[in-house]
């Protein structure tokens, strides 16, 4: 590794703490008034009185969920109505994004977005909510009163929109349910829900259910559509959606006449692990025999076409796409071992049940702390919908909440779906903690584009950009090389079931061969050097395309220089990051700096459009004495503002002073994110567990000490005050320089240190 330039690590050292700042103004625009909301409510109640008078017990349990439905608009963590709901004797068990298309004052349809709070209320707690309401408006608290003000409706749901999510032609098949969390009353819950199921004549051999109390009760099992529409109306269901397994992806899957390349010939083998949940892997294959340990996470037997993929998976994890090896050469030691669980074929091939893939995951993947990184390029089909989460998403999101782990998940194949709808991504990849991984091939010999079959994005709220990144999948113009599973032939595929084993041995090569690497921070270096062929993100290729080797990930050149920050946050605290910026160089040229940021976060499965529980949101200020000036009030004519440096402009600054003129508090901020309103913040990731964001072509005179402030934020759940961790990649890129940056950066901020990089010789064992 000779002449290469390591990232450089210690960048924490250079984040300090920062004084709060004001946020965005909170805007209330026509309401109504406390009594018109009050007359709403009482009505509200009278209707839901007599709704659940009509519903028979076994539909119901001794305490039921009702709609709270807020005004458009009011989405923002301040305006939910905690005093409300405190006041009125209800639990709060979660909520949803609601979604209307109104016309505006042009009489042009206009989308219009709100939140619905789902309350979980017992008779003698709507009677106590009543008795509030009647009271005079002086003797309630006044959060109580504005939070009611901002209430649309309040009703009694039946469910019945559910069914939409199974499209008129669905007769039969396994589903999940998604109940809200009862707390002491679940077993209730599950007891009444259990008796109903058998009622209509469903199989108690074809139900199970996992509890996550405080969070989600999940719900799996066998119906035909009769007996859906019969259940469904259960009050403490939440969403309901088929569950379907996709099948082992499949494009062509045939062995070709084109010889493999030799076995690796040192025999060594990777002391770096990847984890894969697969239908196993046949270990009597010479390309695995040396580098793959099987294990059976199910108590089927093997079976074939399962191992097949398998196979393929694991030979794109050890080898990569074959398809640069001649016949004649030998293949080099994989940068990484494998261990592969076996999860299929599941119990009963006609009714394949994905919770025994899940039981498993959460069975083995805790026992391996040894294993930092899994792939998993299996799911059930179908696209996410925006309030459906389902288990497996939530599983595997709470395995990575604090970032201990990392799981590369394939979004799926469906993106040529005849159904636009359907080319959405499919779950798991819609995890916030890991990376969901599409497929790229080229429609020339060299330009990059979407293979036509992986699945697009968006992603969910707090994680809208997927796929997060993209490697090569192939096509059938241009089909992936794989281990044949005869151990002589190759095989050509396609998918982004061999797209994902790609990012998952890098992330492991990543953990395994930098001493400061976490799979947080391997995760945020591999979107932050990913490339985008449009230099911007999208739903097709995320964040662009995984480069190819480890050690572009982990390198610098002398003009552009990476630096990695890693450290945990409160919430509500402020913090300053420094950029690197080297001071006093002889270059009048541009300068770019790019900078991405990874947390990770507990997920809130109640909270679909709260489904992160933390962020960070960042602002940039470029020179720290750059700052803008406001003319005084009353002034009509001329500027309004100026932007002045304050230490090279301070005869223009002491000129507007004296004329009235006020300054900013804070330094003028290029970061494109200081929006007025919640949507708007939310529309530039404020919510999301990665941002990449950067800002092109400064003058290098413009800048001057730049830096970050970070603003820790959590949505206000409860026991939601912990430390969450982040890791920050930054890259200043000096565009003509041909002096040596890299040195100088080192020498200015003397704390960095060039991160460790072990050569890939010494990752290998006997």
């Amino acid at each position: 590794m000779d002449g290469f330039l390591p990232i450089l690590g210690n960048g924490e050292h250079y984040v300090t703490p920062d004084k709060p700042r004001q946020g965005p103004p909170i805007e209330q625009k026509n309401l109504p008034t406390f009594e018109e909301s009050r007359n709403k409510f009482l009505n509200g109640i009278k209707e839901i009185k007599q709704v659940i008078s009509s519903v028979d017990v076994p539909y119901r349990v001794n305490e039921v969920v009702l709609n709270l439905k807020m005004l458009p608009g009011y989405t923002a963590k301040s305006f939910h109505p905690n005093t409300l709901i405190r006041h009125a004797g209800a639990t709060d068990v979660g909520s949803k994004k609601w979604v209307s298309t109104v016309l505006d004052k042009n009489n042009q349809p206009k989308e219009v977005i709100g939140k619905q709070v789902f309350l979980r209320m017992s008779d003698d707690s709507l009677k106590y909510f009543e008795r509030q309401l009647n009271q005079k408006e002086g003797l309630l608290p006044k959060g109580f009163v504005d939070e009611a003000r901002l209430i649309e409706d309040f009703f009694f749901g039946d469910n019945t929109e559910l069914l939409n999510s199974f499209g008129d032609d669905w007769e039969s098949g396994r589903v999940e349910l998604v109940l809200h969390p009862f707390g002491d009353l679940e077993d209730e819950v599950i007891e009444k829900f259990t008796s109903l199921y058998e009622r209509f004549g469903g199989n108690p051999e074809k139900f199970k259910w996992r509890s996550y109390n405080p969070g989600p009760l999940f719900m799996s099992m066998y119906v035909d559509r009769q007996l859906l529409q019969n259940i469904l109306v259960f009050n403490p269901i939440r969403t309901a959606h088929p569950l379907r397994f996709r099948g082992i992806p499949k494009v062509s899957r045939s062995l070709t006449n084109i010889p493999m390349p030799n076995t690796p010939v040192d025999g060594l083998k990777s002391s770096i692990i990847v984890g894969m949940f697969d239908g196993g892997v046949d270990d009597r294959n010479s390309y695995f025999q040396s580098f793959v340990k099987n294990q059976d996470a199910v108590a089927s037997d093997e079976d074939t076409e399962f191992m097949k993929h398998g196979n393929a998976v694991a030979g794109s994890l050890l080898y990569g796409n074959l398809q640069k090896y001649k016949s004649s050469q030998a293949l080099p030691t994989p940068a990484v071992s494998v261990e592969s669980f076996r999860v299929f074929p599941l119990s009963d091939p006609t009714d394949p049940d994905l919770y025994e893939v899940i039981d498993a995951i959460e069975e083995h993947v805790p026992k391996r702390e040894d294993i930092k990184v899994f792939n998993l390029s299996i799911g059930p089909e179908g696209a996410i919908e925006d309030d459906y989460i389902s288990r497996f998403t939530y599983v595997i999101d709470r395995l990575t909440g604090k970032g201990e782990r990392l799981f590369v998940v394939a979004v799926g194949n469906d993106g040529d779906h005849p159904d636009e709808e359907e080319r959405r991504i499919q779950a798991p990849s819609d995890t916030i903690n890991n990376l969901a991984v599409g497929a790229y091939t080229f429609d020339s010999p060299s330009e990059i584009v979407r293979a036509p079959y992986s699945s697009i994005g968006e992603g969910r709220e707090g994680c809208k950009v997927k796929p997060d990144v993209v490697a090569f999948g192939g096509c059938e113009q241009n089909p992936f090389h794989l281990v044949g599973y005869d151990g002589v032939n190759r095989m050509f595929d396609a998918g982004t079931s061999f797209a994902a084993p790609l990012v998952a041995s890098k992330a492991a090569e990543i953990i395994g061969r930098c001493g400061v690497a976490s799979p947080l921070v391997a995760r945020a270096l591999l979107i932050h050097s990913a490339n985008h062929p449009n230099k911007k993100y999208d739903k097709y290729l995320g964040y662009g395309v995984v480069p190819e080797t480890v050690e572009e990930i982990l390198g610098c050149a002398p003009n552009k220089v990476t630096v990695l920050y890693k450290q945990q946050m409160l919430p509500k605290q402020y913090s300053k990051l420094q950029v690197p910026v080297v001071k006093g160089l002889d270059y009048k040229g541009r300068v770019d700096i790019r900078w991405t940021i990874a947390i990770a976060t507990t997920p809130n499965g109640i909270h679909t459009e709260d489904y992160t529980t933390n962020c960070i949101e960042d602002t940039f200020y470029p020179n720290v004495n750059t700052y803008v000036f406001k003319a005084p009030k009353g002034v009509t004519t001329g500027k309004k503002s100026a932007k002045l440096n304050i230490v090279t402009q301070e005869k223009e600054v002491q000129a507007l002073l004296d004329q009235g003129w006020v300054r900013n508090n804070y330094p003028w901020t290029k970061s494109g994110n200081q929006y007025q309103k919640e949507q708007q913040r939310r529309a530039n990731f404020k919510w999301d567990a990665v941002v990449k964001r950067d800002v092109s072509s400064f003058k290098y005179s413009e800048l001057d000490s730049p830096y970050l402030v970070l603003h820790a934020m959590d949505r206000n759940v409860q026991n939601n005050g912990d430390f969450f961790h982040y890791a920050i990649v930054v890259t200043v890129h000096y565009k003509d320089y041909q002096g040596n940056a890299y040195d100088e950066t080192l020498r200015e901020y003397n704390k960095l240190q060039m991160v460790q990089v072990k050569a890939r010789n010494e990752i290998l064992i006997q």
